[in-house]
């Protein structure tokens, strides 16, 4: 049997179905399937279920490269966050996504590595593909990319920080104010031996101004924490179970962790289990973020919660109003929630002290 291709003159691959073919099918105009298709909230039910049962049996799919070049708009936003490793993010990503589909957007989604480099190379392939508007996280941006955003003129909005550097809106939480409370809250159980784990990169403003918070507390009751009692870690379970022992390698005495994220919390909690230390009896330790896992770990983990889904959705919204030509706020302050588990309690620190003696390092 003779076989034919595409480039046979009888042989015809399907034609695209286009919008006028639903329309003549349904026996409507092509603005009313336009309509059930953009804005199906203003066709009556009836109308909108029979032009739906057209549209799936012909599987026809809008031309989204056209209307792009008929309205100047690509239906699309980008969000370059520092990286998906970190639960709170992924849940903010999530929301974030969710919204934009609500109102036909969609999200294309970038990671930093909490590099400034990368960060702009990443705004500048986004802006090069027209890209309707760009979350970001953080409000520290280099100048470049702030100028490059005000040139292209493209809306962006900064996330999980209330204030920005450059005029750029921001919808966050007062990372500052939230760990100057849990630490509050320490010294109200008595603690005056505290060590800090943080991970702070140049780009990390969150983090820096959390451990700000931790250094202005302890000031206001006379306590400094020295170079050596603040250890600088990545944001991973190992990082955070090194820096626990390198802290109490220098600094025995030590009867409160607080921690810049749950993740580095956790990892603490687990090397003071293998130094045979006991959480809370031995030693408290806090973290920040309030992630699914920090509640499941044996003892569940005193933290910050942060509101990262109302973030997402609110970065989303700022954006279509933004596109749309509405007002918009320039900062928004969420709050946040301290969220008091078993892993603090009052110090006891003779019996500690003693014990953290002979179990200094195993």
């Amino acid at each position: 049997m003779e076989k034919k291709s595409f480039t046979d003159p009888k042989v015809r691959p399907h034609a695209r179905v286009k919008i006028e073919d639903v329309a003549r099918k349904a026996n409507v105009s092509p603005a009313t399937v336009s309509r059930v298709l953009n804005h199906p909230e203003i066709v009556r039910p009836e109308l909108r279920d029979k032009v739906m049962r057209y549209i799936t049996d012909l599987s026809y799919t809008p031309d989204s490269a056209a209307r792009a070049l008929k309205s100047g708009r690509m239906r699309t936003i980008g969000a370059i966050v520092p990286t998906l490793g970190l639960g709170i993010f992924a849940e903010g990503v999530e929301a974030l996504q969710n919204r934009l589909s609500e109102s036909g957007y969609t999200l294309f989604i970038a990671n930093s590595q909490y590099d400034q480099r990368r960060e702009l190379q990443e705004v500048q392939s986004l802006i090069q593909r027209g890209i309707d508007g760009i979350v970001l996280v953080g409000g520290s941006h280099g100048r470049e990319l702030r100028e490059l955003v005000a040139q292209a003129g493209v809306p962006v909005v900064t996330t999980y920080v209330s204030k920005a550097n450059g005029g750029i809106p921001a919808i966050g939480v007062d990372n500052e104010r939230a760990t100057h409370e849990m630490t509050e809250y320490l010294i109200g159980l008595g603690h005056i031996r505290f060590g800090a784990i943080a991970n702070i990169p140049p780009s990390n403003d969150r983090s820096r101004a959390r451990l700000d918070g931790i250094q202005r507390a302890l000031s206001k009751v006379g306590i400094q924490l020295r170079p050596t009692q603040i250890i600088r870690a990545d944001h991973s379970l190992a990082q955070g179970r090194g820096a626990l022992r390198q802290l109490l390698t220098d600094h025995p005495e030590t009867t409160a962790v607080i921690c810049t994220t749950d993740t580095l919390a956790i990892g603490a909690m687990a090397e003071a289990r293998k130094m045979g230390l006991n959480v809370p009896r031995d030693l408290s330790v806090t973290g920040f973020d309030d992630v699914e896992l920090s509640a499941q770990v044996d003892p569940p983990l005193t933290t910050i919660s942060i509101p990262a889904a109302e973030i997402g959705r609110g970065a989303a919204d700022y954006l279509i109003n933004a596109i749309a030509g509405r007002p918009v706020p320039k900062s928004v302050l969420l709050p946040y929630r301290l969220v008091m588990r078993s892993s603090t309690a009052a110090p006891r620190v003779n019996e500690r002290s003693a014990k953290r003696t002979r179990t200094k390092i195993r």
